[in-house]
């Protein structure tokens, strides 16, 4: 009985118990939320666009080694987003010419894009799902 009861209580304790909630972690990061005023282009409604610009800044976000082993989108500009001379780069730029920016999935494109919007930059446009669905398209690369 002395064992029985302390038994008994330990286990109403263990019933009652809740289980401790389980930790949610997120793996994507957060949305960018587009300008109204930034445009965004499948892999076609890009290339229509690009013929129709001939003159358009063409810009792709991504690190050196991802256009070398990937490629890049004929007659586009090199700067890599996550460089710390951005801002820099982004001064020298004529902000009323339009301007497709892409990365590899759109994450960075669409980082750039807002930022280029706050600095006044008025006809940008950024290819949906990057590089990644030009070339699931089949579309034209250049290395």
């Amino acid at each position: 009985m002395r064992i029985l009861l302390p038994l008994l209580g330990l286990g109403f304790c263990l019933i009652g118990c809740k289980p401790a909630p389980a930790l949610r972690v997120d793996l994507e990061p957060p949305a960018v939320i587009l300008p109204a005023s930034v445009q965004e282009f499948s892999p076609a409604e890009a290339a229509a666009w690009m013929t129709e610009n001939p003159g358009a800044l063409i810009l792709d976000a991504r690190m050196a080694e991802e256009v070398t082993r990937e490629g890049k989108l004929p007659g586009s500009q090199h700067h890599d987003y996550l460089k710390p001379t951005t801002q820099e780069y982004l001064a020298t730029l004529d902000r009323q010419k339009p301007c497709l920016i892409y990365c590899a999935l759109g994450g960075r494109s669409r980082r750039l894009a807002v930022q280029m919007h706050e600095l006044g930059f008025t006809r940008l446009a950024v290819l949906k799902d990057g590089l990644n669905a030009w070339q699931t398209e089949g579309r034209a690369v250049v290395k």
